[in-house]
């Protein structure tokens, strides 16, 4: 058995680097057979899973950061035998509250290597994994405006994300789309945002959809009407505590196959990583990657 963990340098501000020291003081202290990997730029990571791969056949790899690098890795591992795991060393790490509340890191690194790998479902969009949820509208325009703001002098954090918010408030777009969901159609002329989920958290856990399980082949789908500004400013608290479905302007489904098509490019989010995009096509893998879940 060969341990690979690949290290993003830049999570959580330095706090996924500063863990490298615990990963060898407790591999060798194991006796474990293993590697440290430092990604050097965006994508290193996939490049690295893929590479290992090719060359171990009994492999566990460890995403030592939060969910956009825990995305990376996954693109190299999906499709493959190894085994996928996740140190949370990033912002929300949200995909791993679908499993445990362990949040410290160390805590983490010396349960998740004794634990074993489960089958958990992955989805396909267009030509990219992702393995927690994408969305496409408000809450994606917010990490797009946060990014912005991230740019701007002394803007960083938490008050970045305000601004982004206040950001996405201001420029406020509802978009137009026609989904496709398994064989039904719903057209809306205009959507606030819509989530596609695997797994129940995310953006720092909100809970988009309380329902979602990881491993029961089906992806669940929360579609949300239009809102104006005071609208979006009494939902939100309730998106983030999971309340929001039963709302009027709240749909909520479930299926093995998703598709949405607009007029125009929205801002779309898949794990982290954005992307704009006029059409999503998600496939729903069933168990389709195994996945090293903490305690």
């Amino acid at each position: 058995m060969k341990h690979l963990f690949i290290v993003n340098p830049v999570a959580g501000k330095g706090k996924a680097l500063k863990l490298v020291p615990h990963i060898n003081s407790l591999m060798e202290k194991l006796s474990l057979s293993y590697d440290v990997e430092i990604t050097k730029a965006p994508k290193h990571a996939t490049e690295i899973a893929r590479e290992y791969i090719q060359l171990n056949k009994n492999l566990r790899i460890y995403a030592v950061g939060g969910d956009g690098t825990l995305n990376e890795v996954l693109q190299g591992v999906a499709g493959s035998h190894a085994a996928i795991g996740n140190i949370p060393a990033g912002t929300g790490n949200d995909f791993l509250k679908n499993f445990s509340k362990l949040s410290d890191p160390v805590k983490c690194l010396s349960e998740i290597i004794h634990t074993q790998p489960e089958p958990v479902d992955l989805c396909k969009m267009n030509d990219l994994y992702f393995i927690n949820i994408a969305s496409a509208g408000f809450d994606a325009d917010v990490v797009a405006n946060t990014q912005y703001v991230k740019r701007l002098p002394l803007l960083k954090g938490k008050v970045a994300y305000i601004g982004g918010i206040l950001l996405s408030l201001i420029r406020l777009k509802n978009y137009t789309a026609t989904f496709y969901i398994d064989d039904e159609e719903i057209h809306m002329p205009s959507v606030l945002l819509s989530a596609f989920a695997n797994g129940k958290y995310y953006g720092g856990g909100m809970k988009a959809v309380p329902s979602a399980l990881t491993d029961d082949g089906f992806l669940d789908i929360c579609l949300v009407k239009g809102l104006g500004r005071l609208k979006i400013l009494r939902f939100f608290p309730k998106f983030i505590k999971g309340n929001h479905i039963h709302m009027d302007e709240v749909t909520i489904k479930r299926c093995r196959s998703f598709r949405m098509v607009s007029p125009s490019p929205v801002h779309v989010n898949a794990d982290g990583e954005l992307f704009e995009l006029s059409e999503i096509n998600i496939e729903l893998i069933e168990k389709g990657v195994n996945f090293i879940k903490p305690n």
